[in-house]
């Protein structure tokens, strides 16, 4: 339909220039005199160029698009710069350039899509830079730019689309955190220390005699060949900590910050060579085990970023579904709003040895009164105090 218009309208206003021409010559010849040829020599200039313009070809080559940062978080302000090349020999007046911005929703624009006006002539190289304003989690789908261009009155309009079809996503925002292991009280006796002690065997402190059912890899050779007896690598016990984090997504209150404490939480344990499996509990489930490296913890946080609330679905049907997945790992539930189903939820798991956190993200910094459901610690978390996470949880 925008094509057809288009047509139309580049065929009207070539009509409407061919009958300027012939109205100002004819008003030359029926009428004489110097004004009426003065009118006709001084503006058909203008109405030659314009007929020349509206079958002038134009070419745009070398067609680039810059985002910096590279990387953007929910709250970001990105630069956009726009590059290209005009290799048209036809010399042109103006240019309007104009995101095809219908698909980018999210970005919060106080004003129009972004365009920008250049006086062309003879010019070769174009750049634009505009400004992204506090871009929203999520994915921003640029569609490619429409450039108009105009002779002097407006008479003839050419446009040009440039298509690019390129997704940008937004991570949620992250935030640095003071990282202690989970560590609690509860109110019945009971101590949540998740910790299990594993092998570093990157880090060798001394030999001993071998032992049935010590590993094949574990054997120091060395010193076997030089006395023919075997021994075994003793290597340095390290204290870990199995977390297995999971979000709300039954709730939209407060959806985007506990997104943002969900990412947050996961880099941080990452960070600090933590043990942790992720769970999203949306309409199709998504379980990420054993986050350790950097590539695993970009899908998630590729996941992260466009995961959506669903208040159709039900989180305590879910876990329970899922609780398998558990083992002996802590779980951490992040949620905007303590619901009759979590606390459900919470009596039913009572049986689970290592406990529940659940982190419920509150919009202020008022103190809030932490509860203990059972073997679940509710504690509230506001908006603003998420860098505080874990030496919250150690707080009675």
């Amino acid at each position: 339909m925008n094509k057809v218009k288009r047509v139309f309208g580049r065929s009207g206003r070539l009509i409407i220039l061919l009958l300027l021409i012939v109205s100002t010559f004819s008003y030359a010849m029926f009428q004489g005199g110097f004004v009426s040829w003065f009118v006709f020599y001084t503006i058909s200039p203008f109405l030659l160029y314009s007929l020349l313009f509206a079958f002038a070809p134009i070419r745009i080559v070398d067609f680039k698009r810059e985002i910096t940062p590279a990387k953007l978080h929910r709250g970001d302000s990105a630069q956009v710069t726009i590059s290209f090349q005009n290799k048209s020999l036809f010399p042109f007046v103006f240019l309007s350039v104009r995101e095809l911005g219908e698909n980018i929703s999210k970005v919060d624009y106080k004003k129009e899509r972004p365009n920008q006006i250049f006086f062309v002539g003879w010019k070769r190289k174009f750049e634009w830079t505009y400004e992204l304003p506090q871009v929203e989690r999520g994915v921003i789908q640029f569609r490619g730019l429409q450039l108009t261009f105009s002779d002097f009155f407006g008479w003839s309009i050419r446009y040009k689309f440039l298509e690019e079809n390129r997704n940008v996503l937004v991570y949620p925002k992250l935030t640095e955190m003071k990282y202690k292991p989970f560590q609690m009280q509860f109110e019945h006796g009971g101590v949540l220390s998740p910790f299990s002690m594993i092998k570093d065997t990157s880090l060798v402190t001394g030999i001993r005699d071998y032992q049935p059912g010590d590993k094949y890899s574990w054997i120091h050779w060395k010193s076997f060949a030089k006395n023919e007896t075997l021994r075994t690598k003793e290597f340095e016990d390290r204290q870990t900590q199995d977390i297995f984090i999971t979000i709300d997504q039954t709730m939209d209150k407060n959806f985007e910050y506990a997104v943002d404490l969900t990412a947050s939480i996961l880099h941080s344990v990452v960070k600090n060579h933590g043990d942790i499996s992720f769970l999203a509990t949306g309409e199709k489930r998504h379980y990420f085990p054993k986050i350790k490296t950097q590539s695993q913890l970009e899908k998630v946080f590729q996941h992260l970023a466009i995961i959506q609330p669903n208040p159709k679905l039900s989180f305590e049907s879910i876990m329970v579904n899922e609780i398998g997945l558990l083992n002996s790992a802590t779980l951490i539930i992040v949620t905007g709003e303590l619901t009759d189903q979590l606390k459900q939820f919470f009596i039913k798991g009572s049986k689970m040895n290592q406990g529940i956190v659940c982190f419920v993200v509150t919009d202020t910094d008022t103190q809030q009164t932490r509860t203990t459901i059972s073997n679940a610690k509710v504690v509230p978390i506001s908006k603003d105090n998420i860098e505080n996470v874990f030496t919250e949880v150690m707080k009675p």
